[in-house]
């Protein structure tokens, strides 16, 4: 059974949708794969409207596309998700929130040039990604992709955005909302290749590792290892994973292996296998990811009734 999913404006407006006809009501908050609407409109879509529910199910969405982890845990630039989720006389009671975080983090992280403006070299931990020439002075005796990552620059992101997911959790629990299940998803591994949109007609990684100067042939191979490393990073969020980093009623939706998808040709400028561009699947690949997805939330959420 697909959702009834709504904008978050339009609780506000003259005829709000009636929330409690639904059995399950949620609150989204993210980037682009919960965004209503956004960039590459003949192909857009979003997971939300592909997941494959139990019971009928109406979710509110917050999302924005380009959206940060940074913004979302900052109640003061996040205003409407933060009513909706804690404030007193806004807040309302949900059965759970869906986030979906970190992909775009990632993508900025990467796209930190390795010089300002001015001439300077930015510092290693300002970036995740080093010059060849770096490299082989940063990481002597490391070979593959990995010698092309700032380790500081890593540990920094890595930080960041376990803080900003506890920052999250924080705020669910300061309020009616408290220890309501929190759904996160990890990322699928994109194909390398200058395929974008308004504003980056050529992709975000391809870019990128181009205006690094990292060789064609090491590409794919870094992006492979740099959507790992955050697939590894929020798996450890999730409250049944034993890491340190796990967080209470958090469970994350391994989108990456339980729901693949048909990766795009390499070069292809276009929409291509499961990908309107780079980074974003298109309603194929969405469609792949709600049927599985929508299914592990009915059976997480039997815990919680």
């Amino acid at each position: 059974m697909k959702p009834s999913v709504f904008a978050a404006s339009t609780l506000t407006s003259n005829e709000p949708p009636a929330l409690s006809d639904a059995t399950w009501r949620f609150l989204a908050e993210g980037d682009s794969w919960f965004t209503i609407g956004g960039l590459n409109l003949p192909n857009n879509a979003n997971v939300l409207f592909a997941l494959d529910l139990c019971v009928s199910t109406a979710i509110v969405s917050c999302a924005y596309p380009g959206d940060t982890l940074r913004h979302m845990a900052d109640a003061a630039s996040d205003p409407a998700f933060d009513a909706m989720l804690r404030r007193p006389g806004f807040a309302r009671w949900w059965e759970a929130i869906l986030i979906s975080a970190g992909g775009n983090d990632l993508i900025d992280a990467a796209q930190h040039r390795a010089v300002h403006g001015d001439g300077s070299a930015a510092a290693l931990d300002e970036r995740v990604l080093l010059t060849p020439a770096e490299a082989a002075v940063v990481n002597p005796g490391v070979s593959g992709p990995e010698r092309y990552v700032s380790q500081p620059g890593w540990a920094l992101l890595a930080r960041y955005l376990l803080q900003s997911y506890a920052a999250l959790v924080a705020r669910r629990d300061d309020g009616i909302n408290a220890g309501r299940p929190i759904f996160v998803h990890t990322y699928h591994v994109p194909v390398v290749r200058p395929s974008g949109t308004v504003g980056s007609p050529h992709g975000w990684l391809f870019a990128a590792f181009e205006a690094y100067g990292i060789a064609p042939a090491d590409q794919q191979g870094l992006g492979d290892l740099l959507f790992n490393k955050l697939r590894a990073l929020l798996l450890s969020l999730d409250m049944d994973s034993g890491s340190a980093a796990a967080l209470p009623q958090v469970h994350v939706f391994d989108s990456a292996t339980l729901a693949p998808l048909t990766p795009a040709a390499a070069n292809a400028d276009g929409v291509s296998g499961d990908w309107v561009n780079e980074i974003h699947p298109n309603r194929t690949g969405y469609a792949k990811i709600g049927a599985v997805f929508g299914p592990w939330i009915d059976k997480v959420m039997q815990r919680y009734i």
